[in-house]
């Protein structure tokens, strides 16, 4: 496919298309009655967030990504409980699944929380009858840690020099996890999967030193 035919798929104009820039395109935004909702006081802000999260999940198939840690279990918890609420009130909701990356060198404890965790969260999708499935992906075998450092002499990834660790052991899989479940996308007939994960608006690093 030439970058003609990709900037047409994207619905950019032909201007944008001639200076051989990539700009995305938005596909659909929350309605106004939504994005207008009050959000000063906590109980305005989590309203908020179930309100965008139900139209999320009742116009499109939603990938949610789950580490265990702070932010990705806030928003899985809000997702789940505005699916509940959309389940209970008769709503039909597109399918969903919950992704987790294994990487096999996780520390136990940590490793037997969130398998604890995604067996509660099979369960709340029973409970529910929710239409969403729970999956956990790994690393192929030449990309695990042992293969990669022992047999081929590859060295451990650290911040400063690579991050395969976060691309092998997390990213590849979970997208070819997600492909598998939900399928490929086709932004150009409108049908694609909608991948959700927690971020976290942090203040300056000296706040946590004090």
């Amino acid at each position: 496919m030439n970058q003609a035919n990709l900037f047409e798929m994207f619905g950019l104009t032909e201007d944008v298309a001639s200076e051989g820039k990539f700009i995305p395109r938005r596909l659909k935004a929350v309605p106004d009655t939504i994005a207008e909702l009050p959000e000063k006081t906590e109980g305005e802000r989590i309203a908020k967030v179930k309100a965008v999260l139900k139209w999320l999940m009742v116009n499109f198939p939603t990938s949610f990504s789950y580490s265990g840690g702070k932010d990705s279990s806030a928003v899985l918890g809000l997702a789940m409980a505005a699916a509940a609420e959309l389940a209970a009130a008769g709503e039909k909701i597109k399918p969903f699944a919950v992704l987790n990356a294994d990487t096999l060198v996780e520390n136990p404890r940590v490793h037997a929380v969130t398998k604890g965790e995604l067996a509660k969260l099979r369960a709340w999708i029973s409970r529910h009858k929710l239409p969403g499935t729970v999956h956990v992906a790994r690393p192929n075998l030449i990309s695990q840690f042992a293969v990669s450092i022992i047999g081929q002499g590859s060295l451990p990834s650290t911040p400063e020099t690579k991050r395969d660790c976060t691309v092998d052991w997390k990213s590849r899989p979970l997208s070819k996890l997600r492909k598998a479940v939900l399928g490929t996308n086709d932004v150009r007939s409108g049908q694609y999967v909608v991948s959700v994960t927690g971020v976290r608006y942090i203040r300056p690093s000296i706040e946590f030193t004090r």
